[in-house]
């Protein structure tokens, strides 16, 4: 999914928490991304409503490799 730099801009600020980077690091270094519904729930505590990064999240059948662009946009890469 494409993803205009406005609209990254707006959602990198929204749920970009010590514990989603830490999560979402966890997950970059690992390569094991099995816990990003938990980074979904973590942004979306933190007040993401972006209902494009949190679906994405808790995907199942999403893509979640190094590259994906939600752990991208919270690592704050790309």
């Amino acid at each position: 999914m494409q993803h205009t730099s406005a609209r990254r801009n707006e959602e990198e600020g929204r749920g970009r928490t010590a514990t989603a980077v830490a999560i979402a690091r966890q997950g970059y270094e690992s390569r094991d991304f099995s816990a990003l519904p938990i980074l979904a729930n973590a942004r979306q505590d933190a007040g993401c409503d972006s209902a494009d990064v949190l679906q994405h999240c808790r995907d199942p059948n999403a893509a979640h490799v190094r590259g994906c662009w939600v752990v991208d946009l919270v690592l704050g890469k790309g």
